[in-house]
Order: C-alpha cells, then structure tokens, then sequence
C-alpha cells in the first residue's frame, strides 16, 4: 500500500484531498484518512463496525493509532491519503508554505498547479507499507494458488538485546542501495520460483527507523508442501542478508554504529 499525506491551507485541504482521490481511485484500491471533528469522536472504549449489504464499512472507537490503522487496511488497499496529520512521518503532496514532518513527495503553489500523471510516477517510487498478512494476501493471488498446500514464512524483528549483559537496542535505522537492491531482492525471488513445488516468493525489508520490537523484514513462500516451502524460505532469508546491500545501524543507550563497519 502506498501512503500519501496532504499537507494545504484549509481553504485548499478538501479540494487538493477530492482531486487526488478521484485519480487515484481509478488506479487501485483507495482509502481516505482523516481526524475525527471533536465533537463527535466517539466515547465509547470499545470499537463498533458498520457494514451494509454491498460491502462497505465503516468503524469508530479508541487506542488506535496511525500505524495500527495502516496495518488493518493494508491488505485491501492499494493506496491511502491520509489528511490532517500533518505530524506523521509520510510522503507529502503540499501546497507551498503549509508544513509537516514527513519528505516532501511535491510542492505546488496552488490546488490548480496539480500533475496527477506526475504525481503517480513519484508515488510509485516511495516505499510501499506492507505487513506479514498484506504479503500473503498477494502470494495467495497467484495463477498457481490452487496447487498450493503450504504457505510458510519469516518475520525479522529488531531485538533489544543480543545478550543480557548488552547495552538496549533502542532502534535501528536501515539504508539501502536504491534500485540495486530492489534488483538483487527480486532476483532471489525469481531464482526461488523456479524450484520444483515453489509457486510464489515475496520478500520486504523495511526502510528507515525502526524500533525495537517492530518487524523490520518479512519472507512469504506459497509452495506445493511444507517442506518445499520451508526451505525455500530459510535459502531466501540467508540469501537476502548475505547479497542485498541493505546497511543497518545499531542505536543503543551507550552509542550507535554503522554493522558493516564493526570488527
């Protein structure tokens, strides 16, 4: 799923919001995200869902944060523009002067000014959100799905400590060698896919700042069996550490450091 901020005056917020919407509605699967007004913020501890006859919902309720909601919705959704927060770390389609936290995906002086065809293009270059159940979601998908009996997969998470007596991992921060290694990623996929009862190969790594106890790499294999799942699964997790150029740095309470340069 591809998240897109708007970051505009209020005069401009809604209509900037409906262009972008109306465009990328007809590219995929949207969602919209906005704050509840105040006043009608629900009260409730408990979430309530509404679903009508063709399928669509809607929910209120409490303790939900951003991330959270991205990771509920990022299975069916291709795409979700998300306004008034401007606080979130996220790619930014923003009218000149109107601030935020997140990168600056384009800047226009006015509403007017938008390039939907151009906007497109930089959305697909950021760094799409996925989770374990979003990447299943697409191996399930595949042409051969009914031949498969297994779906096997690796999750990586940041851990804070390598032993008791370290020092706590608070996060770590991952950079990559844009464009070689998505190449070298999907490479490994394409060499696992041509084993014998391998249906369909997914691999994520995360990108950026990741805390301690989040997922940062996921591996999902859709084979004929178990075993042949399993393996595959176990070759691509060590293939991935091992030719994906993929830098990590370690945060901890007593210091940081790059992992490659650590004797």
């Amino acid at each position: 799923m591809r998240l897109i901020g708007i970051a505009a005056p209020p005069s401009d917020l809604q209509i900037l919001v409906d262009k972008v919407a109306t465009f990328l509605s007809t590219q995929g699967s949207l969602a919209i995200i906005s704050p509840l007004a105040i006043e009608n913020s629900p009260k409730q501890i408990f979430s309530t869902y509404q679903l009508d006859e063709k399928g669509n919902w809607s929910a209120s309720g409490g303790g939900l944060t951003l991330t959270h909601l991205f990771e509920k919705i990022a299975t069916t959704h291709d795409y979700a523009i998300i306004s008034g927060f401007e606080n979130a770390n996220l790619p930014y389609l923003s009218i000149k002067g109107s601030s935020h936290a997140g990168t600056s995906l384009m800047e226009l002086t006015s509403v007017d000014n938008l390039d939907t065809d151009q906007l497109f293009l930089k959305l697909n270059t950021t760094e799409p959100f996925e989770t374990l159940d979003s990447l299943i979601h697409q191996a399930i998908t595949s042409p051969r799905a009914n031949e498969a009996g297994a779906i096997a997969t690796f999750t990586g998470r940041v851990r804070e400590f390598d032993h008791p007596s370290d020092s706590p991992t608070t996060r770590l921060e991952f950079e990559k060698y844009a464009g070689i290694a998505e190449d070298r990623m999907e490479q490994i996929c394409s060499d696992l896919r041509k084993r014998d009862g391998i249906f369909e190969v997914i691999m994520y790594h995360k990108i950026g700042h990741i805390e301690s106890g989040q997922n940062v790499v996921f591996v999902v294999v859709l084979g004929a069996h178990r075993s042949e799942a399993f393996k595959a699964v176990q070759d691509g997790i060590n293939r991935l550490k091992d030719e994906v150029p993929i830098f990590k740095k370690e945060i901890k309470l007593d210091g940081s450091f790059w992992v490659h340069d650590r004797p």
